[in-house]
């Protein structure tokens, strides 16, 4: 049903762009016939001395300004609908599990010593961040990276969480709207916030030198027209002409740098005004959104802040026009008045941006939290236990199609759990369905399960152990450092999960298993729940432990192998390594 109707959606924005794409062209040519005709009128003004064309010239430039603010709105609106479209378009392919085409992976919050992201597969190519992520501006994506990697988050941090996702799933309207609004933000400058919060403040500059002198500029105009050319205006007209544009252009550079930032974000500016509207407007019940929406709206107002600074930079704009900036600055050095008015508008909101924007980010982390609910995917918000418990019902691998993903009900009695199994039978990606879906619920989001009770714990992991050619350690070492950091951590006396597979695989059958059966009772503590798999069958009988006890396995149709990969009580009791052989021909039958 919801494929339908993002469907349908999408295709009505098509529509919706390509008439406004049209009316977009057509404004275009009016506006630079109108640059054009400005320009003859004040040539012709000048060398034939009709001073009425002044007047005309002026009038065609002032059309121009209001023409170039008209078009500004329109290609806002034209830019919503490709942005609505681009929105509808991510979450259809979400849905139809096409999202590992999602440009952003995540890949820059992968740590080569974060082992549990690299294990679990939380950042980088069909990842979980590629899969939810929704957030457009930067610090929306370094926050939700934040709160995928951090497992070290307390009771009450998670249940505002919680609450903060699950109201924002009931609304759908709002994280569309916010996403489009994220979308119309270009990319390349999704950073430029970042540099605009540390700006240098500057003093402003002559204030009154540059009111008076513009000020006689404008009246000996004025005089000109009125008096039909009297010599005296002309000449005191063309004197602070030449004298401001020259003053003007003495200051370029610096002007050019000053005002670099606002250049940057003002194709932003709106959007982040529309996006803290939005948020302001919408109306939440639960104390986490509404504490979000007091601190936009507390002290300085982040609306009226980035309503007046995206203001000024429609005035930065219109000196980008090599046109308007010579007849701005010969009249009334405008570069200099908008360099005061931007001063002033730092004075009085550069240190609360910092705040305005860490409330943005936090939306946008929910928003991304949320956004598997409003994709209909089959997801449940999870029961978070202050006393130490695992047990979930129905629990699917996150990155597996929803089709394809097949779900166990699976309860933890004791601290230890040895899995065992044939090859391929799907014990480590049992392991990493379990912590990918606890990544999920210690973020406060929705996990892939029927139902799910856990508890807070710190995530370790040894799975995808590499070696390092350049520090000199091998497969088997890298997995004993692992290993050493669990125990290690263990000292803390703080609730763990340690996810391990194929335990000590890169060394002997008898070193692997006194190994393995040293990590077990090192790590088989009471604030400690212990994942392992393997192949070696001893490792389930251990006198002083108790270890629950769970296998995957194979059956045969045709001869074929095939899988159904649910877990079971018990130890494994067959193989398949040296079918497999056979299969592949690598031993005779």
């Amino acid at each position: 049903m919801k494929e339908k109707e993002f469907e349908a959606l999408y295709q009505e924005t098509i529509v919706q762009k390509e008439k406004l794409s049209h009316k977009n062209n057509i404004i275009s040519l009016i506006r630079f016939l109108l640059m054009v005709i400005c320009i003859v009128f004040l040539l012709v003004g000048y060398f034939q001395k009709i001073y009425v064309f002044y007047f005309l010239s002026l009038f065609s430039f002032v059309s121009f300004l209001l023409l170039v603010q008209y078009h500004d709105t329109l290609k806002q609106h034209l830019l919503y609908y490709q942005s609505l479209q681009q929105v509808y378009e991510e979450h259809l392919y979400r849905i139809q599990n096409k999202w590992n085409a999602f440009l952003c992976d995540g890949e820059e919050w992968l740590d080569d010593h974060d082992y549990k992201s690299y294990d679990l597969d939380i950042f980088s190519q069909h990842s979980l961040f590629q899969m939810i992520n929704v957030a457009s501006t930067y610090q929306g994506k370094c926050l939700l990276a934040k709160i995928l990697k951090d497992d070290d988050v307390s009771y009450e941090e998670v249940i505002h969480r919680q609450n903060a996702v699950e109201e924002l799933s009931q609304h759908e309207d709002f994280v569309l709207k916010m996403q489009t609004l994220g979308k119309m933000i270009p990319s390349q400058k999704e950073k430029s916030i970042q540099s605009f919060l540390f700006i240098k403040n500057e003093n402003s500059l002559m204030s009154s030198f540059i009111f008076v002198v513009s000020i006689l500029t404008i009246l000996s105009l004025i005089g000109m027209i009125i008096h039909f050319g009297s010599p005296y205006n002309q000449v005191v007209f063309e004197v602070g002409v030449v004298f401001q544009l020259c003053f003007s252009l003495c200051y370029l550079k610096q002007h050019q740098s000053l005002f670099s930032p606002i250049v940057k974000l003002e194709k932003s500016l709106s959007q982040y005004k529309e996006m803290f509207i939005l948020i302001q407007k919408e109306k939440f019940h639960c104390q986490e959104l509404k504490d979000i929406q007091k601190r936009i709206v507390s002290q300085t107002n982040a609306i009226k802040g980035i309503e007046k600074l995206s203001i000024l930079s429609q005035r930065v704009h219109y000196r980008q026009n090599i046109f308007a900036y010579i007849l701005l600055n010969a009249l009334i050095m405008f570069d200099f008045i908008i360099r005061n008015q931007y001063i002033q508008w730092l004075q009085e909101y550069q240190s609360s941006m910092n705040d305005w924007f860490q409330s943005l980010s936090e939306i946008e982390a929910y928003m991304s939290l949320c956004i598997l609910k409003i994709d209909d995917y089959p997801v449940t918000m999870p029961h978070i236990h202050q006393e130490q418990v695992l047990s979930f019902k129905n629990l699917r691998h996150p990155l597996i199609p929803v089709d394809k993903a097949v779900g166990n009900d699976f309860q933890l009695n004791h601290q230890t759990c040895i899995i065992t199994g044939s090859n391929m039978s799907g014990k480590t990606t049992f392991m990493r369905t379990v912590g990918l879906n606890l990544v999920l619920a210690y973020a406060g989001g929705y996990v892939f399960a029927d139902e799910m009770h856990c508890s807070l714990m710190h995530i370790m992991t040894s799975m995808r152990v590499k070696d390092n050619v350049e520090e000199g350690i091998s497969t088997f070492y890298g997995e004993l450092l692992r290993i050493k950091e669990m125990i290690s951590y263990a000292q803390n006396k703080k609730p763990m999960l340690c996810l391990i597979d194929e335990i000590f695989k890169g060394t002997n059958s008898l070193d692997r298993i006194a190994g393995a059966h040293a990590t077990i009772e090192k790590l088989s503590l009471p604030y400690i729940y212990l994942f392992l798999t393997t192949h070696d069958l001893e490792l389930c009988h251990h006198s002083s432990i108790d270890i629950d006890l769970y296998h995957f396995d194979e059956y045969y149709e045709n001869n074929q192998i095939q899988f159904d990969y649910l877990i079971k009580k018990g130890i494994s009791h067959t193989t398949n390594g040296k079918f497999l052989l056979k299969q592949l021909g690598i031993i005779d039958d």
